[in-house]
C-alpha cells in the first residue's frame, strides 16, 4: 500500500502507525531504500530521527541537521528548510514523531499545537512525499493524510516469525516455536530473541524466559531498537500518559486481567474506581497502542501486561483500586452458579479467565480471610467444571497453599473435597477417589459426625456408581444419609435420597428407586437443581414402565430446573432424554432437534460420553430414514468419542450400529442386483 501511495499519490503523507516493538522504523528503513523509491528520488531521501526531539523549534533544528543546513552557518529558519525541499522531488521520514508531538502544551494539557503546525506546513510542500513514525493509533490532525490509510501494525503470523528467526539464527526447533508463541510473535522481542539464540540454545532461552519474563529480551542497554523493556517504557513513559492520571490507572487494572475488561462492566468500574476518568483512561490507552479491543474486550497485549506486572505495579494504580478489583472477582467466584439470574451467569462465563487470574493474584498476596478465599475458589471451580474447564492448577495450588499455611483441616478437607469432584467431572476416576480419600482420612482424624464428613461418603459414592460398584455406591451414600440425619442437614439429606434414587435405577429396582425419589423432592424444595436430578431420574423409571406421557412431563420438568439451575451438562441430559422419548412417539422432527440441541451442550461442556451419544441419536434417526451414509458419518463420530471417555460398553454399542448400516448396505445392493 506504502509503495501504491508514493507511485500514484503526489505527494503522498503516509502515518505508519502501531505499538513500540512493531517494526514501524524497520518498516520506514524499507521504504526509504527500496529500489523503486531510490529510483525515483536519488539522494532526495530523508530520514529525521525525532525520539530525543521534544518541541518544535528542536525538530526545525533536526530537519536543518538532516539537510545539511548548518554546515557554515546556525541559521535553521524555515525559509531556508522550505528552499531545501521545495526545489525539487523529496521523500522526508520523520521516525519516532511521538516524541515532539506528544509533548504537552498548555495548562490545560493540551498537545504542543506548534509541532502540528510544522508538520502541516511540511505536508503543505509540493515536492515533498511525507512519511511519519508514531507510536499509537492517532494520526495528528491537521494534516491530511493520504487515503486510504495504513492500518496501524500488528505481530508477525508465526511462520513470518520463524522466517525472522532463520534469517539471524540458525537452531530453530520446538523450544524456539514455544518461545515466540510466548511473546506473542511481537518483532521487536522475535528479533531480540534470535539474536540472543546466536550464542544461547532455544531450549535455555525459554528456560530463562519462565524465569525472567520480559526483563533478559534484550541485546543491549537503553535503546529502544536493543531492549524490549526500555521500548515498552517508552510507551508508558509518553507525553500522552504522563498528561492523564486514569490512563496508568486502567493500565494497572487492564494488566490483572488477562481477559481485558468486557464493555459491560465499564459503567460497574466507573463506580468502583473513585476519581478515575475510565472512558478517558482508555481513549488514551488505545491511542497509545498499549491496548486494543478485541471483540468486545479492552485488552492489554500480554507482553504489557507481563511488564507491568513484574515491574510497575505499584507505581500504575493505587492500593485501593487494586483492593477493589480483587474483592470484585472474589465476589464473583464466590457466586452459587445454580442460583444466579441469567445476567449475572453472562457475567460469570465472561469473567472466567479473569476471576480465575485474580485468585491465583490473592493465594500469593497477604489476604487474611482464608475462609472467605477458600471458599471461593471451591465454588469457582464447582463452576469451571461446570462449563468443561477440568484444570486442577488452582485447586492444586490452593491445597498446597493450606498445608504451607497450617490451616484449619475443615479448609483442606473442603478443598480436597472440591478437588476431587473436579476429577471426577473430568472421568477422571482414580485421582478422584485418591483426592476424596485423603478427605476422608482427614475427617477420619478431626471430624466425629458432620455434614462435611458426609460430603465425603457422598461424593465417594459418586464415583462407585460411575465405576458401576452399585453395592458399595449405595453403603457410601447411606453412610451420608446416615451422618446427614445426625447433623440435621435436610438438604444433604434430600441430595443423598436422589442419589439412591439412581442407584436403585441402576439395579432396575423401579419401586425403590421412586420411593427414595419422592422421598428426595420432599427435601429438596429450596434446591432447584436437585430437583431436576430427581425429575431425571424420574422420567427415566417411566420411560422404563412405558409410561411415555408421564415420562415426557417429568423430563420436561427436569429441563426447566436444569436451566432455572444454570446447570448445562443437566440440560444436555434432559434434552437427551426428550430425544428418546419423542423417537417412541414416532416425533422424527421433535426428536432430531433435541438430539442436537443435547449435543451442543455437550459440546460445551467437552463431555465426550455425551456427545457420543448425542451422535448415536442423530444417527438412529438418519438410519431409520435409510440415509445410510449420513447415519454411517454420525456413528463414526460417536465411536471415536466412546474411545475417548474409555466406554467399552458405548464403542460396543457404536461398532454393533455401525455393523447394522454394513448389512443394510449389503440388503440394498441385492435388492438392486435383483
Amino acid at each position: 500500500m506504502i509503495f501504491a501511495h508514493v507511485g500514484s499519490s503526489h505527494p503522498a503523507r503516509i502515518a505508519i502507525l502501531g505499538p513500540g516493538g512493531y517494526g514501524k522504523t524497520t518498516l520506514a528503513n524499507a521504504v526509504l531504500t527500496h529500489q523503486q523509491v531510490r529510483k525515483h528520488f536519488g539522494d532526495d531521501r530523508y530520514f529525521v530521527a525525532c525520539e530525543s526531539v521534544f518541541s518544535a523549534d528542536a525538530l526545525q533544528i533536526e530537519l536543518a541537521k538532516t539537510l545539511d543546513l548548518l554546515n557554515e552557518v546556525t541559521d535553521a529558519s524555515w525559509s531556508r528548510i522550505c528552499d531545501a525541499l521545495g526545489s525539487k522531488d523529496c521523500i522526508l521520514c520523520l521516525d519516532n514523531f511521538e516524541s515532539p508531538w506528544d509533548q504537552v502544551g498548555d495548562e490545560d494539557g493540551r498537545i504542543n499545537d506548534s509541532v502540528e503546525e510544522l508538520l502541516s506546513r511540511l505536508a503543505g510542500l509540493q515536492h515533498v512525499t511525507l512519511l511519519i513514525t508514531m507510536r499509537g493509533t492517532v494520526r495528528p490532525a491537521h494534516t491530511k493524510w493520504t487515503k486510504p490509510s495504513l492500518p496501524p501494525l500488528v505481530s508477525l503470523d508465526s511462520d513470518a516469525a520463524r522466517t525472522v528467526w532463520e534469517d539471524i539464527a540458525e537452531n530453530y526447533d520446538s523450544f524456539a516455536g514455544e518461545l515466540l508463541k510466548a511473546v506473542d510473535y511481537v518483532p521487536l522481542a522475535v528479533s531480540l530473541l534470535a539474536h540472543l539464540a546466536q550464542a544461547t540454545s532455544p531450549e535455555l532461552l525459554l528456560k530463562e524466559w519462565h524465569e525472567k519474563q520480559t526483563e533478559f529480551i534484550r541485546t543491549g542497554q537503553a535503546n529502544k531498537l536493543s531492549n524490549l523493556e526500555y521500548s515498552i517504557q517508552l510507551s508508558i513513559d509518553s507525553g500522552r500518559m504522563r498528561s492523564n492520571p486514569s490512563a496508568k490507572e486502567m493500565l494497572g487494572v487492564l494488566s490483572m486481567l488477562p481477559d481485558g475488561m468486557h464493555m459491560i462492566l465499564v459503567k460497574r468500574w466507573k463506580r468502583e474506581l473513585c476519581c478515575v476518568d475510565v472512558l478517558s483512561g482508555l481513549r488514551t490507552l488505545q491511542g497509545c497502542s498499549l491496548i486494543t479491543m478485541v471483540g468486545k474486550r479492552y485488552q492489554t497485549h500480554p507482553i504489557i501486561r507481563n511488564f507491568c506486572n513484574h515491574h510497575t505495579p505499584d507505581t500504575l494504580m493505587s492500593q485501593k483500586h487494586r483492593d477493589a478489583i480483587r474483592q470484585f472477582y472474589l465476589k464473583l467466584a464466590s457466586f452459587q452458579p445454580h442460583k444466579v439470574e441469567a445476567k449475572n451467569w453472562i457475567v460469570l462465563v465472561q469473567q472466567v479467565n479473569n476471576t480465575k487470574a485474580i485468585l491465583f493474584d490473592l493465594l500469593k498476596s497477604d489476604f487474611s480471610d482464608q475462609k472467605k478465599l477458600i471458599q471461593a475458589i471451591c465454588t469457582f471451580t464447582s463452576f469451571h467444571s461446570s462449563i468443561g474447564d477440568y484444570s486442577d492448577k488452582l485447586i492444586s495450588q490452593t491445597a498446597e497453599f493450606l498445608q504451607q499455611k497450617d490451616a484449619p483441616v475443615t479448609l483442606l478437607i473442603n478443598c480436597l473435597q472440591q478437588w476431587g469432584l473436579l476429577f471426577y467431572d473430568a472421568s477422571k476416576l482414580e485421582k478422584a477417589k485418591e483426592k476424596i480419600k485423603e478427605a476422608e482420612n482427614l475427617c477420619k482424624a478431626h471430624l466425629d459426625n458432620s455434614s462435611q464428613y458426609a460430603r465425603t461418603f457422598h461424593i465417594l459414592g459418586k464415583i462407585c456408581l460411575h465405576e458401576n460398584n452399585i453395592l458399595e455406591a449405595e453403603g457410601s451414600f447411606q453412610r451420608a444419609l446416615e451422618l446427614h440425619k445426625q447433623s440435621n442437614d435436610i438438604l444433604g439429606q434430600g441430595i443423598d435420597y436422589g442419589e439412591l434414587g439412581t442407584t436403585y435405577l441402576r439395579l432396575n429396582e423401579l419401586y425403590k428407586a421412586e420411593t427414595f425419589y419422592q422421598m428426595a423432592l420432599e427435601k429438596l424444595e429450596n434446591n432447584v437443581l436437585g430437583q431436576g436430578n430427581v425429575y431425571l431420574g424420574l422420567g427415566t423409571i417411566y420411560l422404563r414402565q412405558n409410561k411415555l406421557d408421564e415420562a415426557k412431563v417429568s423430563y420436561q420438568k427436569a429441563l426447566e430446573s436444569h436451566k432455572h439451575a444454570n446447570d448445562m451438562l443437566g440440560q444436555a441430559n434432559d434434552y437427551e432424554q426428550l430425544g428418546h422419548i419423542h423417537v417412541m412417539l414416532d416425533q422424527q422432527d421433535e426428536a432430531y432437534h433435541s438430539y442436537e440441541r443435547a449435543l451442543r451442550l455437550y459440546r460445551h461442556a467437552k463431555n465426550n460420553l455425551g456427545q457420543g451419544n448425542g451422535y448415536i441419536g442423530l444417527g438412529d434417526i438418519h438410519f431409520s430414514q435409510n440415509e445410510l451414509e449420513e447415519a454411517e458419518a454420525l456413528y463414526q463420530k460417536a465411536l471415536r468419542l466412546y474411545k475417548l471417555s474409555k466406554d467399552s460398553s458405548k464403542q460396543e454399542n457404536a461398532l454393533q450400529k455401525l455393523g447394522q448400516v454394513q448389512r443394510a448396505r449389503f440388503q440394498m445392493q441385492d435388492t438392486l442386483a435383483i
